[in-house]
């Protein structure tokens, strides 16, 4: 069964049970309303990937609908019904924000094809989003690790020179403090590794984080 929510909104009790059925019968899970303020309750405490809702309906009708869903549930698409007398309306809606109009009586064929279009390109649009922000922090992640690499190259390059001290090299408590600075700096370095890792700037592939791998990033010192 598909994870995808579709809601319906048809003041035709027959029309609502038509369009259900139908898109059931494709692995979705619909509900169905019979007026706009019915479905503006279920926005609120429901997610819906897309409403499909007639134009003309008893109450509030279809374009103040869209306005509503846009206001309450921005990233749901709109997919509107209306019949051969509405189409200028229809325009109206699709400049409004719909993505699509379908024209009474509804192919199923037709409907099934342009659901699955609309829903096919939120999902694109929502994956595009992903990279968007992963490709942001992996170069944050870079630019951090070249920041940070310097000072703790620096700071390294001073353990060892304290390491050598004549009068330190005695005191089994001054090394000892330093061995743990700098395992745990390498433990750092690691960490940042990883982080700039993420990114890989000839291909642009972006790798998804997983659970495992942020384990990884913040138990790194902690097993040194």
């Amino acid at each position: 069964m598909s994870d995808k929510r579709i809601l319906v909104v048809d003041d035709e009790e027959i029309v609502r049970y038509s369009l259900k059925n139908i898109l059931a019968a494709q692995g979705f899970e619909v509900d169905d309303v019979p007026s706009a303020e019915e479905a503006l309750k279920l926005l609120y405490v429901r997610s819906y990937h897309l409403v499909l809702t007639d134009l003309v309906l008893e109450g509030m009708g279809g374009l103040d609908l869209l306005e509503n869903v846009k206001v309450i549930s921005p990233r749901t698409l709109v997919i509107v019904i209306t019949g051969y007398g509405s189409l200028k309306t229809a325009v109206k809606a699709l400049r409004l924000g719909v993505y699509d109009y379908l024209l009474k009586p509804c192919d199923e064929e037709e409907l099934i094809i342009r659901v699955r279009r609309a829903l096919e390109m939120q999902a694109y649009g929502r994956e595009q989003k992903r990279l968007q922000e992963l490709n942001a922090i992996a170069k944050t992640a870079v630019t951090l690790s070249d920041r940070i690499n310097t000072p703790l190259n620096i700071i390294l390059g001073n353990i060892e020179m304290l390491r050598l001290n004549p009068e330190l090299e005695g005191s089994g408590k001054v090394q000892d403090s330093l061995q743990v600075m700098e395992t745990q700096i390498f433990a750092i370095k690691r960490v940042m590794e990883k982080l700039a890792g993420l990114t890989n700037a000839q291909t642009k592939r972006y790798p998804v984080l997983r659970d495992y791998e942020i384990i990884d990033l913040t138990s790194e010192g902690a097993s040194e």
